[in-house]
């Protein structure tokens, strides 16, 4: 029988029709793909032209944007990627680790403001878009998962000084298995990054390394752009079904809402999170049912055990939610999980 994996790229004739012209070129690196991508995201996020430099990855975009704000510590939320500490160890900047908000993906205001770092990271994790913290630094949005999600109408990574983007292979978009692009208001954080870039006889003493896009990156990651509307469109779908199902779905909106209600919140559907006790048991019954899902963020991942991360990682399931799961696969998944939790225990 076909597993249906919790996770899946959604690439077609168009990203190797893309691949293909650059090969075909022989324009393999920092040319007219990469400019265009980058001009392309700009408009997407309704930036000007030129606010917007690619990357080889999202790590590398979180470690040049680290490095050109001059950091000298970084406060991160704990109930994050692994990638963020990374970033923050490769530029030298000293990390502290604060706790989330309880019942929230969000960073624990309270223990926020009582941090001495210069920097922030704000990650919008599993795409739910919500206000940006009172902190008296640098803001660093890490849009890696929530590309196209909006606070009052603006975009997620155009708030802040600085936005980062993912592109890797699990994102809403790809640009081929790698990727990353730093966006900012400010040009000048762009142009200091783009010379950092420009490892290649450099006219100056300051440090460069190697860490741009490549062409063929570019190229596909052009082409998913095109199809993020319709993309950001089927995972809403997904979500709808799992919800009208009546499954226990984390949605941080209404929460923020309520807190703020002049807020207009708009986020994407990167992951369908399941709330239950119950996470790993769900999680073997699908499985029998060859469906994977998985905890999203294990025990382990965390950057540093605190009271409400670990509370997420013991009660959070992610389900499959992507562009090329079907909406009979997607029933199909509601109404396992409507069995489940209909169980009575020791079924």
């Amino acid at each position: 029988m076909t597993v249906t994996p919790h996770n899946k790229p959604s690439l077609g004739e168009e990203e190797l029709n893309a691949a293909q012209e650059v090969i075909t070129s022989g324009m393999l690196a920092g040319g007219k793909q990469t400019a265009l991508f980058e001009d392309e995201i700009c408009q997407f996020l309704g930036l000007p032209k030129g606010h917007a430099v690619a990357t080889s990855t999202g790590s590398s975009a979180l470690f040049l944007s680290l490095t050109m704000l001059k950091s000298k510590k970084v406060v991160i939320p704990t109930y994050v990627c692994h990638s963020l500490k990374q970033a923050a160890k490769l530029a030298k900047v000293e990390t502290e680790f604060v706790d989330i908000a309880e019942d929230s993906t969000v960073i624990c205001q309270k223990s926020l403001s009582s941090c001495d770092a210069d920097t922030l990271i704000h990650p919008y994790i599993y795409g739910e878009a919500s206000e940006l913290p009172k902190f008296s630094g640098h803001i660093i949005e890490d849009v890696a998962q929530a590309l196209g999600a909006s606070v009052n109408n603006q975009k997620l990574g155009t708030i802040a000084d600085i936005g980062v983007l993912s592109f890797y292979a699990t994102k809403l978009i790809t640009s081929g298995g790698q990727g990353g692009m730093v966006v900012s208001k400010n040009k000048q954080h762009i142009k200091d990054i783009r010379n950092y870039l420009n490892f290649d006889m450099p006219t100056d003493q300051l440090d460069h390394f190697n860490l741009p896009m490549t062409e063929i990156q570019a190229a596909i990651g052009r082409s998913q752009l095109k199809k993020l509307p319709n993309f950001l469109k089927k995972r809403e779908e997904i979500w709808q079904i799992y919800h009208q199902a009546g499954l226990p779905l984390m949605n941080i909106n209404s929460d923020t809402n309520e807190l703020n209600k002049n807020l207009v919140i708009n986020s994407v559907k990167y992951r369908a999170i399941l709330m239950t006790p119950k996470a790993k048991q769900l999680i073997n019954y699908l499985a029998e049912h060859n469906i994977v899902a998985i905890v999203p963020i294990e025990e382990g991942e965390l950057l540093t055990p605190t009271k409400n991360a670990l509370k997420l990682t013991m009660n959070t399931v992610s389900l499959p939610i992507y562009p090329s799961l079907s909406h009979q696969q997607a029933e199909k998944i509601a109404r396992l999980c409507q069995k489940f939790f209909s169980r009575k225990d020791g079924e």
